[in-house]
């Protein structure tokens, strides 16, 4: 087996997207000491790449063990987010005097946190970074972290009439966020491990966007290098969310 193709096989047992290139790495280091040695003792290129990649041991059992050691179930980057902000604007909340009806302040804030979960599910969808509306809107003169933790933050505070209330409320969206992208983010993880390294046609012109046929069905693609034509041979080489980003072949 050839070292590229052993590599391949071991990365698609890696659901850990961060870590995958680092281990990919570190076994092709691995394998190019071990083939350095071997040839240095007489072996031919081939033969010791081949007998490198062989001591290697089986990629799919060593896949499925470093996915093991790597794997990471809980997203939490944004929750953490959300409790900071909600720290400060809580207190905030208590010491303004607003004169309106309670009612009108928990209807008002229901209807933000459920914008704040379906924007939480979108961002984690889309693999979007806690500061993603920060650096796009900078230009624009917003300046704002307009996310989902700051989103949730707000209707906390609007539907927090007491400290106990606050807190109780605090805890439960902090949870729900939590298994909601971080069953999303499972979800994405599932569809990268299944079309990793996978070839297909471009089946039209691909740049931020595009389309391609991998396994006899039609996905939307996007690469990173220069335009990509239709009809020429493509591989799928990291994901973007749930987006494939591809290569030429």
């Amino acid at each position: 087996m050839k070292a590229d193709i052993y590599l391949k096989a071991l990365t698609k047992r890696i659901e850990n997207s961060k870590m995958r290139e680092e281990i990919m790495k570190e076994y092709q280091d691995h394998i190019e000491d071990c083939k350095e040695a071997l040839m240095n003792s007489g072996m031919s290129n081939d033969t010791a790449e081949k007998e490198a990649v062989k001591q290697m041991g089986d990629p799919s059992q060593a896949g499925r063990e470093m996915n093991r050691l790597y794997k990471d179930t809980l997203d939490l980057g944004m929750t953490l987010w959300f409790l900071g902000v909600t720290l400060i604007l809580l207190p905030l909340r208590w010491l303004w005097e607003i004169k309106v009806p309670l009612y009108v302040l928990e209807y008002i804030g229901r209807v933000i946190v459920i914008y704040g979960l379906l924007l939480s599910a979108w961002e984690k969808y889309n693999n979007l970074g806690i500061n993603y509306a920060f650096a796009k809107n900078w230009s624009a003169g917003a300046g704002a972290l307009n996310n989902s933790g700051l989103i949730l933050a707000i209707g906390t505070a609007f539907m927090a009439h007491n400290m106990s209330r606050g807190v109780w409320i605090t805890l439960t969206l902090a949870s729900i966020q939590v298994l909601l992208r971080s069953f999303i983010q499972s979800l994405n993880r599932k569809r990268e491990t299944e079309l990793l390294w996978e070839i297909g046609i471009a089946d039209t012109a691909v740049t931020y966007k595009g389309k391609g046929t991998f396994c006899g069905r039609q996905i939307k693609i996007k690469t990173k290098e220069q335009e990509i034509q239709p009809g020429m041979p493509i591989i799928i080489v990291a994901m973007e969310g749930a987006r494939p980003i591809v290569e030429r072949v």
